[in-house]
């Protein structure tokens, strides 16, 4: 794992309950089948990886990046038609974050694929042109505003230095915007999603690297563009009632969030005003930014940052504070978006304008009128998905709030809440694990079999094989039709799928990219009761919730997925195009354990407080802790001791448990296909370019 310590203690085994004690709130990951399903989405997600030298996007030279990208070919991420269409920063964002965050823990193929995929990243930063004092960012053109911050839009989107730093414009080749929206202006400006997911993989793969001076510096680089052009940093904020500063995250460097209608920072032509997607809120990726920040700072990056309009100069702790601001609007904005179902509007408004377009920071409440956009009761939304629908750009919420909670379990419990007129408001009980455990109880309370028993979903219709979960029951807990279309299988409108704050109803479950985000709920410990629809829902333990997602897993077949079976994949939501692809593997990266922390916060005895499970080196659900002490090795010693009985009973409880067929990953032939839209004549051996 690429850790070292004095000692390790094996405490259980995967398939079995955790007998260890727990820090209360710890996630709970899957089993065996949760990472087969992993492997196997990972495998197919990898297929969107093409090697092809400056097709797509801006080729950068060996001499203006980081010494580690030296010998690392450039990869783009391909994608489906439509405004995902070519290279998208979205699809690029998904593929650096996870390969980062696998390299991390030691993974050599993930950080040859992280370092190709980066290297694609800072061509996508400069977006052309030869001088790298002027990089494109998120602004329109190479002109040098990218790198100011008192000019249209608001916020520095890139520093120069050694590798182009910052967020990108989020479509290549900038052509492809011709047909989508206008006849005459490429593709301009970043969104949000994207920039976000790529440079937490930038962090990571600094990490995976042992933080090399250069590296470092080209990351701190791209989180300050980051938190200046895509959160508003330092100076689009609003203050609430007791003085607390909020940032609300845009929807890009050009629109969205707190940007103006109006004045020298006014939004982009064409876009609604004062608009957010609720899903773009990443808190697992700001604390990371903030931790990143906090332990590799050095002086010299103190000019990095950007200074206030009115010249005043900016320091570390204000970019810290700034992250810690976006994830208390965050989750605020979340609350005011959602249902008690967990579903969520794809786009929101967030109306708090100030007195003049020209300020970008006054008083106000950003969720004051949520879901709508003002007292007026408007609506706004982009990118083809509709206001007030859960639909696919609300379908990413649950992983990315399931990854808080992975990654940050004890901070996810200390969240602000607020009233609609920005006063906090201690009654309200909010934060991830209350998010997630609303889907898990949607599940509960309208699925048709409980999930968290063995065997209970499993299929019962003729030729269906062993241990195959069937989806149909599942459904009922988030389907969107009242039909007798189907006599042998009716369907109702699930219950609280829409409410005041997601008015409409929105798409299937059966897309992959709706239902699979949703299985990660079940990570979060379900430890309370839950009193909804005039019935009390009891608590779960931690076998449950890990047969729970065992069971979600187990809702595609995947026994053909190898050379003989032309790597099939049977399953009505197992999907394998681009958007349907992004969400399994992103679900089962979750669900599996399989993201690590950037840092191991310890306990007061120099414990790790965190379990990981060791997925790079093929011995999944195997949890390790470290220690330091010799009390520390005798304290563990004496519970183990304890507890042998009840390890050998949870033993017997492992060989009687569902076992999945192992599928590993494809062979080297599968992986280096691409889509029809890369240009397969410049496709190289991904063997050999990674051995």
């Amino acid at each position: 794992m690429g850790r070292r310590s004095t000692g390790l203690l094996v405490a259980a085994v995967a398939g079995c309950q955790t007998l260890v004690s727990q820090v209360v709130g710890q996630p709970v990951f899957g089993g065996n089948a949760t990472n087969q399903a992993f492997q196997v989405w990972l495998s197919n997600w990898r297929n969107y990886y093409c090697h092809v030298k400056g097709k797509h996007v801006p080729h950068v030279e060996d001499k203006d990046l980081p010494k580690a990208f030296q010998g690392h070919p450039a990869k783009e991420v391909t994608s489906d038609s439509g405004a995902a269409s070519g290279v998208v920063t979205e699809g690029m964002g998904y593929a650096l974050m996870i390969e980062g965050m696998l390299a991390s823990t030691g993974d050599a193929w993930a950080k040859n694929l992280s370092l190709s995929l980066a290297r694609s990243w800072m061509g996508m930063v400069q977006g052309g042109g030869d001088d790298m004092e002027k990089p494109l960012g998120g602004t329109d053109e190479n002109d040098g505003s990218a790198t100011k911050v008192d000019v249209k839009p608001y916020g520095v989107s890139a520093i120069p230095g050694v590798g182009p730093a910052g967020v990108a414009t989020w479509k290549f080749p900038r052509k492809f915007c011709y047909g989508l929206s206008n006849k005459t202006d490429p593709c301009h400006g970043s969104a949000t999603d994207g920039d976000e997911d790529a440079i937490l993989g930038l962090v990571y793969l600094a990490k995976a690297l042992e933080y090399p001076a250069d590296f470092v510096d080209m990351t701190v680089r791209s989180v300050i563009a980051f938190a200046s052009a895509d959160l508003g940093f330092p100076d689009m904020f609003r203050t609430l009632p007791d003085g607390t500063r909020v940032y609300v995250a845009k929807a890009g460097s050009q629109w969205g969030g707190l940007t103006p209608p109006a004045g020298k920072f006014m939004r982009e032509k064409g876009v609604p005003d004062w608009c957010t997607v609720p899903a773009y809120f990443a808190p697992a990726n700001y604390r990371t930014f903030r931790d990143f920040l906090k332990t590799q700072w050095k002086p010299e990056f103190d000019k990095y940052l950007p200074p206030h309009l009115n010249g005043t100069k900016t320091a570390l702790q204000d970019l810290v504070d700034a992250f810690e601001a976006t994830i208390t609007a965050g989750y605020n904005i979340l609350y005011y978006s959602s249902c008690e179902s967990g579903t969520v509007s794809n786009w929101v408004g967030v109306k708090a304008a100030c007195k003049s377009d020209e300020d970008l920071s006054c008083e106000g409440v950003p969720w004051e009128h949520t879901p709508y956009v003002g007292a007026e009761k408007g609506n706004c939304s982009a990118s083809g998905t509709g206001w007030g629908r859960f639909g696919a750009d609300a379908s990413r919420m649950p992983w990315r709030i399931a990854m808080d909670y992975a990654l940050y379990s004890e901070e996810t419990e200390k969240v602000r809440m607020f009233d609609r007129s920005g006063k906090e408001d201690k009654r309200i009980k909010f934060n991830a694990r209350y998010y997630l455990n609303r889907i898990a109880t949607q599940y509960k309370l309208y699925g048709k079999c409980d999930g968290g028993v063995l065997g209970d979903c499993d299929c019962d219709y003729g030729g269906c094989k062993v241990n195959f979960t069937q989806a149909f029951p599942l459904s009922a807990a988030f389907e969107i039709n009242t039909s007798n279309a189907v006599p042998t299988a009716p369907t109702v409108r699930a219950p609280g799928i829409t409410c005041d704050n997601v008015p409409h109803i929105g798409q299937s479950w059966w897309a992959g990219f709706m239902s699979w985000p949703t299985f990660t709920a079940f990570i979060a410990p379900y430890r309370e009761k839950v009193h909804r629809d005039g019935k009390i829902l009891k608590p779960m333990n931690e076998t449950m919730s890990r047969t729970w997602l065992e069971s979600l897993a187990n809702i595609c077949d995947y026994d053909k997925f190898n050379a003989e079976g032309h790597y099939m994949i049977k399953g009505a939501t197992c999907q394998r195009t681009y958007f349907h692809v992004t969400q399994e593997v992103l679900a089962t990266f979750v669900m599996s354990g399989s993201v690590p922390r950037l840092a191991e916060p310890r306990d007061s005895h120099g414990l790790a407080k965190h379990v990981e499970k060791l997925t790079s080196e093929g011995r999944a659900g195997v949890v390790i802790m470290e220690h330091h002490t010799a009390s520390s090795v005798t304290a563990l010693a004496l519970t183990m001791s304890a507890i042998a009985g009840a390890l050998a009973l949870s033993v017997l409880v492992l060989r009687a448990a569902r076992r999945r067929p192992t599928g590993g990953r494809a062979t080297d032939d599968y992986l280096s296909q691409c889509p029809l839209v890369c240009d397969q004549a410049a496709t190289e051996d991904v063997t050999a370019a990674f051995a």
